[in-house]
């Protein structure tokens, strides 16, 4: 007989071991839907984004050649620099979109989950369509305003130092810039989870939970940033060996030269650079299910979020029951 593993809450007070314990187990519980989920939104996206970085290895392959010879002249010219900017700048853009995606994913199945009484058992994609959606849009709202406070503080600290003429006192305030892109990033989940937040509270709100639990978040970032890196060079091995080879062989023999650049050989490396991107989302679900049962720890902390959800199930249970209301009848 199965055992039935208790469901993962998202409102619950937990410590820095408990919640991996509560990423992973969620996963490992919605593994089939989160694989199917990537499958259908990020893998297209990979696509383009793997034909993106060979646009721009291709830019930087005389710098690869010139690693092993010597001899040759590093000439940069203006048309390169161009296609590298470019390329560069539409591989970031594939990276923000990914990104966007990724939290929609991610939130709207522990969203969908928290909410149904059932978990994810028999959920398709078109039963988490319109969850995916509402998240998509609240993440893309808040990476634009955010996005858009960063560069504006920025802009402000750098046009202050400079009309006092004392650069170096643009320094903390930067450093206090930096810092606090920690803290800010609780500003997401909770205009994820709380509906009733608006944009801007819920960025005076996700700073006011970030600071409250700034170390343990901090400490949690970084150990599952840490895992994060180690599982996703492992997808990115074959695009390496096979970068490498073709440097080397661009930078011995001609007739070797040929083989480096044939159709084949191309694609077999485009589909490693899409494999390696692909694994690199696969492996960030880690860091997004960190900041959301994060949030929800923290959050049930502070406001008890799971009591007052029990009372508003209560009462919805206590106006259903009209047992006693025919008692009079039986």
């Amino acid at each position: 007989m199965k055992i039935e593993r208790p469901k993962v809450e998202l409102y619950q007070v937990r410590g820095f071991g408990e919640k991996f314990s509560a990423i992973f187990d969620f996963i490992r519980e919605n593994f089939k839907l989160l694989l199917r989920a990537c499958t259908y939104l990020l893998l297209p996206l990979c696509l383009v984004q793997g034909f993106a970085m060979e646009f721009m290895m291709k830019v930087l392959v005389p710098f690869y050649g010139n690693t092993f010879d010597m001899d040759a002249d590093a000439d940069v010219t203006q048309g390169m620099v161009i296609r590298l900017v470019s390329s560069y700048l539409g591989y970031v853009i594939c990276i923000l979109i990914g990104s966007t995606l990724l939290a929609g994913i991610c939130y709207g199945m522990v969203k969908y989950y928290h909410k149904s009484p059932n978990r994810l058992r028999g959920v398709t994609m078109t039963d988490l369509k319109p969850t995916i959606i509402q998240v998509i849009k609240r993440s893309l709202a808040m990476t634009v305003a955010l996005v858009a406070l960063f560069i504006g503080v920025l802009v402000f600290i750098i046009f202050f130092s400079t009309i006092l003429s004392a650069p170096i006192l643009a320094i903390i305030p930067i450093l206090a810039l930096v810092i606090c892109c920690v803290p800010i990033s609780m500003a997401l989940p909770v205009y994820v989870f709380e509906d009733k937040e608006t944009l801007f509270s819920s960025i005076s709100r996700g700073l006011k939970l970030g600071f409250h639990s700034f170390w343990s978040l901090l400490g949690l970032m970084f150990v599952i940033g840490f895992l994060t890196n180690i599982l996703s060079s492992f997808t990115s091995i074959p695009w390496y060996i096979l970068t490498v080879v073709k440097s080397v062989l661009l930078a011995t023999d001609s007739t070797q030269n040929s083989f480096a650049t044939s159709p084949v050989y191309s694609f077999f490396v485009y589909l490693s650079s899409v494999f390696m991107n692909f694994g690199m989302y696969l492996t960030m679900t880690l860091s997004t299910f960190a900041l959301a049962f994060h949030y929800g720890s923290i959050a049930e902390e502070e406001d008890g979020f799971s009591v007052e959800e029990d009372i508003q199930h209560f009462e919805e249970l206590a106006e259903k029951d009209t047992d006693i209301d025919n008692f009079g009848k039986l």
